[in-house]
């Protein structure tokens, strides 16, 4: 596959999502797909369980819209690089105790594809769950709680191990 093609992929993704048309997204997605967000804890696998994630995540952040400010790639590999603007919807974490500032919070992403059959076969998102807390003016610990059941001193690393 060119890597004019997979940008052609990856743009056509990030434009389905900044509408938030799960339906349009998942046309891009080999049956296969693979989505990790390390941030929000998140691994869906198959078309079924990314319409989930998509889904749950415009919920939470209706007004999601991505861009892409650069990229690398050869015949396999997509590498991607833009802002995310999102806004933090009340219902995101009101009901765990958090109140968001409604403010549109801008930050920088990393987005790594492979891709399979034409199709995107693979993709991981990088972002910074901590500027998503500050700029919506919740606390990291409280917005960890929420995700993963612990404060961020007591976050898993490799193999379950624990630091303190």
């Amino acid at each position: 596959m060119t890597p004019e093609r997979m940008y052609e992929l990856a743009a056509g993704l990030g434009a389905a999502k900044s509408r938030q048309n799960v339906a349009a997204a998942l046309t891009y997605m080999h049956d296969e797909m693979e989505l990790t967000s390390p941030a929000w804890g998140v691994v869906a696998r198959g078309k079924e369980e990314n319409a989930t994630v998509l889904t749950q995540f415009f919920a939470h952040y209706p007004d999601y819209a991505v861009n892409f400010d650069g990229y690398v790639a050869d015949r396999q590999h997509f590498v991607g690089w833009g802002t995310a603007r999102m806004t933090m919807a009340a219902e995101a974490s009101e009901t765990k105790g958090m109140l968001p500032n409604g403010r549109c919070i801008e930050l920088p992403v990393t987005i790594r594809m492979t891709f399979k059959d034409n199709l995107i076969a693979t993709e991981h998102f990088m972002c910074d769950m901590a500027q998503i807390a500050a700029q919506s003016g919740i606390s990291i610990d409280g917005m960890w709680n929420n995700l993963f059941g612990v404060s961020p001193q007591w976050a898993k690393v490799q193999d379950g191990d624990r630091y303190a």
